[in-house]
């Protein structure tokens, strides 16, 4: 618990009455920023009150603004399909509960939202209930994923830590099996656990005592029974957890369920909406039937979230336009949803038995006890309570009803980030516009359709506060983008650009800012565009295409953004899993041949994760197309891309504004231009301070590297915004080979070590293979260069080969030794050799099991690849792509480091 944060809304409560940050600040003796940022905090968390204004106040929350559920326990028999699809499962996960003289361990398979966490608590409360255990017995709940590459931290969760096991460990520290002594831990993704993992829970299976790390003599004793659950196939499992864990239970998808099952299910929610709203909730039949019918991919889970969100929407119409009664119709659910009623014809007899006799609409009375789970993410009431204020904010400033209900549309799909984590059915996530932007925007346009003569409609004025927000952001960050034809912007839109220079006269004046001229000349371009509905450009600007793994990932996204901002640019590929690599680059080729003629404003690639980004590169090589690739793209970058694509920006424009506004979370891979100059390698080593931490970091570090090459660059870290624009500005001189520091932060694929990963002796190897990463080129080009006949310039393609090797091991978190990666370029070159004589090629031992298994990192080294089967007219087997991955996942370094990006920046 943060005690300032506490400390700060005490204050506020005590005092019953609006502050200021600076009142706070002066009254606790507290630096103003630090106050704004708790305040802001607790703002975010729905504990205080934030109102607009200057200056802006915060208030404590009433008891009426604070909803309370009441509700009862979860069990078994408040399981919809107890007595049907989940019978079976009940009776073992009982029998594994009852059975003496401590139960069972027991393992639930189940595809993603299936309910195994839910399960899992019911099992716990039938233990409570049927005195298995006592009545105080703890049920501990741990998602084995969380640590999965990093077996010593996932040790000390689970089995404690003794005094003294590693540096900063100054007291011994329980875990969560002491934690659980006396009743049930539940492991989720038990699947995720390492080997070394694996093998200590078997030891406590087998033995029922364990050693907490560092512990060398003294073995624990707890009394635990394991639950454990997994999205793997039974088949597939590995055998000793079959064998140590003796009950397996298995849970239906949602498609295996009965119609009937089904219905209840999406009655028992809804009833639970309506118990959270104290309102009755009328529903459309035409959607209750699409929810009953649509191809929910994650299941029970997805069907919820759904659900929620179209509450959500109906809620909000229903206090914007003031209705007397809260309606959910079919036009509320989500294109996906909505297709369920595609369906209607195969089922129309078996769903007349639910709804025959029961009107167009149906009825759900508040009022029933609510039966919900601990765990349950959608207990809150969080987004009704943000459509409650933003609704009265926003009233105040004017804006129509109708602007109003799908500006906070836009907002309350912001609630549902889990549903994009789970389903990668993207909700759109843009943050509501502030009232005084609104009015800003407003105000400008106002004046701006005086002086041009012309209207602007509700959609111009919605971009440009868009476009607004960021900019000013970029600003105060001292982040600004250049115009790339701010000259052709002065000559060709005079009027807009004299009209833009005293708009930006009203922007200095209201929001403290200097204006820069390229600013002038974007603001021109908004004043020039969308005069009426008709008044569309001829010529074809940048165009975006969305590409994704998954069936409908890719086309879902787009729809969404291309709703939010009613167009009908871009283009959505979906890349199946079952999908070969080079099967989608030939796709996007095929297109982009198609339409070259269309695309000489240039090509934006959206792509879900790196190796998609490597077909950049090659469609610009392939066709002369000017490509730029973006990857770990959110609904948010393809919604700013669309807008800025359909403003007519240029590509270079829309990808280095991205870059800027989304640098959260976009990992940049394979930029068309490349320096080709050879930037000095680096080590940042940083702390709070910049001196305490960091310094004993530079002294560990200094003796494992060659000065002469390696630079080791102590900064300070107080602000995770400025130390990455620092990081940036030290990417234009050197090629960081890695972060050591006390705060972790992943950015641009570059390796961060933690200040105990440093000092530990294993970790320093791996530190020093990491940044010492030479492999002598030229030795090995002069030893091949009379063997290999058939490739004119070895030493050429032994420096492409280090560099795509050198790629595939950040992407794939495989780092191997230097002599390893030395033979693998030698290996890769005779494939290469052999290929171009024609000799056979070996076969891989159980291909298709491995090619399951490895599916993105195989799908990494053949992208990395496919510009070297290009040059030299090849076709790497499928075989020897597999042996190239067993390669990397075989020799890769075993450490306690991981660079997971579990903490993006």
């Amino acid at each position: 618990m943060n005690s300032r944060k506490e400390e700060i809304l005490h204050t506020l409560e005590s005092r019953k009455q609006g502050m200021t940050a600076v009142q706070i600040s002066e009254l606790l003796g507290v630096a103003r920023s630090n106050v704004s940022r708790h305040l802001n905090e607790l703002a975010k968390e729905r504990r205080i009150k934030k109102l607009n204004g200057r200056p802006v106040i915060y208030e404590p929350l009433t008891e009426e603004e604070v909803h309370v559920d009441v509700s009862s326990a979860v069990s078994f028999d408040s399981l919809v399909g107890e007595n049907g699809s989940l019978k079976v499962a009940v009776q073992q996960a009982k029998a594994a509960i009852l059975y003496p003289p401590r139960g069972l361990h027991t393992i639930i398979f189940g595809e993603t939202g299936t309910g195994k966490s839910l399960f899992a608590e019911c099992m716990y409360q039938f233990a409570l209930s049927s005195h298995s255990i006592a009545p105080d017995a703890p049920f501990v709940s741990f998602n084995c994923a969380d640590y999965a590459q990093n077996p010593q931290l996932l040790f000390g969760h689970i089995f404690g830590v003794k005094k003294g096991a590693y540096t900063g460990a100054e007291a011994d520290q329980p875990g969560l099996m002491a934690e659980a002594d006396g009743g049930i831990l539940f492991l989720d993704e038990i699947h995720r656990l390492p080997p070394e993992g694996q093998e200590m829970l078997f030891t406590f299976i087998d033995k029922g005592s364990y050693r907490p790390l560092g512990e060398s003599v003294q073995t624990y004793e707890a009394s635990v029974q394991i639950i454990g659950a997994t999205t793997e196939s039974s088949d597939n499992f590995l055998a000793t957890f079959k064998r140590r864990i003796p009950v397996s239970v298995t849970l239906p998808s949602l498609s295996e369920r009965m119609l009937d099952e089904r219905y209840e299910i999406i009655t028992l929610f809804i009833k639970q909406e309506a118990n959270r709203l104290n309102q009755r909730i009328q529903v459309e039949k035409d959607a209750i039937i699409a929810f009953m019918l649509y191809d929910a991919e994650g299941n029970i889970g997805q069907v919820k979230r759904d659900l929620k969100l179209v509450c959500a929407k109906a809620f909000l119409h229903y206090r914007t336009h003031k209705e007397r009664e809260l309606l959910i119709r079919k036009e509320d659910c989500t294109l996906q949803v909505q297709k369920g009623l595609l369906k209607v014809k195969e089922q129309s007899d078996r769903l007349e038995q639910f709804l025959a006799g029961k009107g167009e609409y149906l009825s759900f009375e508040p009022g029933e006890r609510e039966v919900v789970w601990s765990q349950d993410p959608e207990r809150n009431m969080q987004v009704y309570n943000a459509i409650e204020e933003k609704v009265t904010n926003l009233s105040e400033t004017g804006v129509a009803s109708i602007d109003l209900e799908n500006l906070i549309l836009k907002d309350v799909s912001a609630y549902f980030e889990t549903y994009v984590e789970q389903l990668a059915e993207h909700s759109i996530h843009k943050d509501l516009l502030p009232p005084d932007l609104w009015r800003l925007t407003n105000q400008l346009y106002d004046l701006a359709e005086k002086r041009l003569e012309r209207h602007f409609n509700a959609k111009a004025r919605f971009a440009f506060a868009l476009h607004l927000q960021s900019t000013l952001e970029r600003l105060k960050d001292g982040h600004t983008i250049v115009h790339p034809d701010l000259n052709n912007v002065r000559k060709n839109l005079k009027k807009e650009f004299q009209v833009a220079l005293d708009l930006s006269t009203i922007l200095e004046e209201e929001c403290h800012v200097e204006i820069p001229f390229d600013e002038i000349g974007f603001i021109s371009m908004f004043l020039s565009i969308q005069v009426s509905e008709a008044d569309k450009p001829a010529d074809k600007g940048v165009e975006v295409v969305v590409l994704m793994h998954g069936k409908l990932t890719a086309t879902s996204m787009l729809e969404a953004a291309q709703e939010l901002l009613e167009t009908t640019s871009g283009v959505g590929m979906n890349m199946r899993l079952d999908m070969e690599v080079q099967e989608m680059y030939r796709l996007l080729l095929d297109y982009v041949l198609s339409e070259k003629e269309h695309l000489q404003n240039g090509l934006l690639l959206l792509t879900d994760m790196g190796s998609l980004n490597s077909f950049a590169d090659l469609i610009y090589k392939e066709t002369g197309i000017r490509t730029k690739a973006i990857s770990m793209t959110s609904t948010m970058i393809v919604v700013e891309a669309l807008r800025m694509a359909d403003a007519g920006r240029s590509l270079e424009d829309i990808y280095q504004n991205i870059r800027q506004s989304f640098r959260a979370i976009i990992k940049e891979n394979g930029q068309l231009h490349q320096s080709t100059t050879k930037l000095k390698k680096a080590v940042v080593v940083t702390c709070f301070t910049g001196e305490g931490v960091a310094h004993k970091l530079f002294q560990r570090i200094e003796p494992i590297v060659n000065q002469a090459e390696v630079e080791i660059i102590q900064m300070q870290f107080i602000e995770r915004g400025v130390f990455i624009q620092h990081i940036d500005e030290l990417l234009d001189e050197y090629e960081i080979k890695a972060i050591c520091g006390t705060v972790e932060i992943q950015y641009q694929n570059i390796p961060f070590f933690s200040a105990y990963e440093v000092f530990d002796n294993e970790g320093i190897k791996l530190v020093q293979r990491v940044i010492s990463d030479e492999v002598p080129i030229n030795k090995i080009a002069a030893s091949l260069s009379n063997t290999l006949t058939e490739i004119e310039d070895v030493n050429s393609l032994l420096y492409r080969l280090q560099k795509s090797l050198r790629s595939i091991q950040d992407q794939i978190h495989a780092i191997v030794e230097p002599n390893v990666e030395g033979g693998m370029l030698i290996h890769i070159a005779f494939l290469i050799e052999g290929l171009l004589k024609g000799e056979a090629t070996r076969t891989f031992a159980d291909l298709g099991a491995f090619s399951k298994k490895y599916r993105i990192e195989n799908d990494v080294v053949t992208t990395h690849l496919m510009p070297l089967e290009k040059e030299y007219q090849i076709v790497i087997p499928e075989d020897e792509i597999a042996f190239i991955t067993q390669m990397f996942l075989e020799n890769k370094l075993q450490s306690a480091i991981t660079f997971t990006q579990k903490t993006s920046v």
